[in-house]
């Protein structure tokens, strides 16, 4: 999986189906940071919730892209959204919505959901 360090609160995840991970950050100043991996291992879960997905309808996931976007809370400082954009080009249109639904059923999802809001958007096309 490739792992694209965008900004302090912004990352691009690929090639999920690689099986070592590269980190890709955008500048020398910029770093993984904890928050970032945890963001990360949300697109990840829910990733795998797509591929077996995937496996049932026969499309392919090569292609598939997840941005990701965070913002805080204060007092105490918190996760207050996460937002996942996933781009899936192979996607049929047909399929949007119940992806739209699956992408909600991974372990991490359903585990912060009551804690953390969390918008998913799927999209049947390459990323912008």
């Amino acid at each position: 999986m490739i792992v694209q360090v965008i900004g302090q609160t912004e990352i691009r995840l690929s090639r999920f189906d690689l099986d070592d991970l590269e980190i890709v950050l955008e500048n020398k100043m910029m770093r993984l940071s904890a928050l970032a991996m945890f963001v990360t291992s949300l697109g990840r879960c829910t990733f795998a919730v797509l591929d077996h997905y995937a496996l049932r309808m026969d499309v392919e996931i090569e292609n598939i892209v997840t941005k990701m976007t965070w913002e805080f809370s204060s007092d105490p400082t918190k996760f207050k959204v996460i937002n996942m954009d996933i781009y899936w080009p192979e996607l049929p249109e047909k399929r949007l919505k119940s992806v739209q639904r699956a992408s909600h059923k991974c372990t991490i999802h359903t585990t912060i959901s009551d804690c953390v809001e969390i918008n998913t958007r799927v999209f049947n096309r390459a990323e912008d």
